[in-house]
């Protein structure tokens, strides 16, 4: 019989090496950003290095255009944050940034916690993350009085959201905070019609009608996010668990956004167990679908696409809140 930590192990150096080699395939990954991707990637806990071998949770996500990326991964506080303490220290991370994970993981007591890397707009960008439910009445004393906060606040009383299900921040210079709300109702055409009027409440205008079509696909336990920077909402989206990747296109063609035809090749080449959630985002006039997976071990590997094949036409790069 194998030993649990030996499986375990083996399927960590698995996912690691399967998140390395999509990269080659992903036009957005320029040269000079691998030691960046890589130097997370070695900071993220292996087995042994956890309480009883325990196993880190993996998500990663790939934009339509295949113009951002973003993996994340996260666990016990013990085994992930002297991991994390190394990795932001070679980040150079602000005493400013310190002080903010210092004050909100003091006050939030969280009990899985992560760090995170995304490449977008041209650029690398880090930060962390608390992974499990926080009760909103701790998270709203955190935050200024703002325009952000008086529209989250609004939309958790109306809805009756007694929790968040994801806190991120970044670090570095424009850092941002997102939250993460799960969707109250009891059946799936109850959780998009919310979904569609957050939409309503927090951007003025509702999703394409391909947008909320496509959702029909999915399962519920939607939610939906908020990014906050300077006191606005910069980006807002509505997460669709279970969507089929084969809703994608015709999600991208009504929310006219580019959708390379990869991208369902590279999904499959990352997990075995297809997508785990798809988020249509939108930041300003521009908006991005953004289709995530939980990376497995056994994942089959992608074509190869090297020099020989013809590079895609890429649309403009979209600004960094797209994603």
């Amino acid at each position: 019989m194998a030993n649990p930590l030996d499986t375990a192990l083996q399927r960590a150096l698995s996912i690691r090496l399967n998140l390395q080699i999509t990269l080659s395939s992903l036009p957005v990954v320029e040269e000079w950003m691998d030691i960046h991707l890589d130097r997370w990637l070695e900071h993220v806990p292996m087995p042994p290095e956890m309480p009883n071998g325990e196993r880190v949770e993996y998500l990663a996500m790939i934009g339509s255009d295949l113009r951002r990326m973003w993996w994340g991964a996260w666990g016990d506080p013990a085994g992930f944050v002297p991991k994390m303490a190394d990795y932001f220290k070679l980040c150079n991370i602000a005493k400013s940034d310190e002080r903010v994970l210092d004050e909100l993981g003091g006050a939030l007591e969280p009990k899985r916690v992560g760090s995170w890397v995304g490449v977008w707009g041209g650029k690398v960008t880090t930060g962390w993350l608390f992974a499990d439910p926080q009760p909103w009445e701790k998270i709203e004393p955190l935050f200024g009085t703002h325009e952000a906060k008086f529209l989250l606040k609004k939309w958790v009383v109306d809805n009756g959201v007694t929790n968040i299900t994801r806190f991120m921040q970044s670090i570095g210079d424009t850092a941002f905070s997102e939250l993460e709300l799960a969707v109250p109702g009891d059946t799936l055409d109850e959780q998009i019609g919310r979904t569609v009027r957050a939409f309503l409440h927090f951007t003025g205008a509702p999703p394409p009608d391909g947008v909320i079509d496509a959702w029909q696909h999915a399962t519920p336990g939607f939610k939906i996010s908020a990014r906050i920077r300077g006191g606005a909402i910069v980006r807002f989206a509505g997460i669709a668990p279970g969507l089929p990747i084969a809703e994608v296109a015709a999600m991208c063609a009504s929310a006219k956004v580019a959708h390379e035809a990869r991208l369902e090749k590279l999904v499959g080449a990352m997990s075995q167990d297809g997508v785990a959630k798809v988020e249509y985002g939108r930041a300003g006039d521009r908006a991005g679908v953004d289709v995530y997976v939980e990376p497995t071990e056994a994942a089959p590997k992608p074509e190869r696409m090297g020099s020989e094949a013809p590079e895609p036409s890429m649309p403009p790069r979209a600004p960094e809140d797209v994603n």
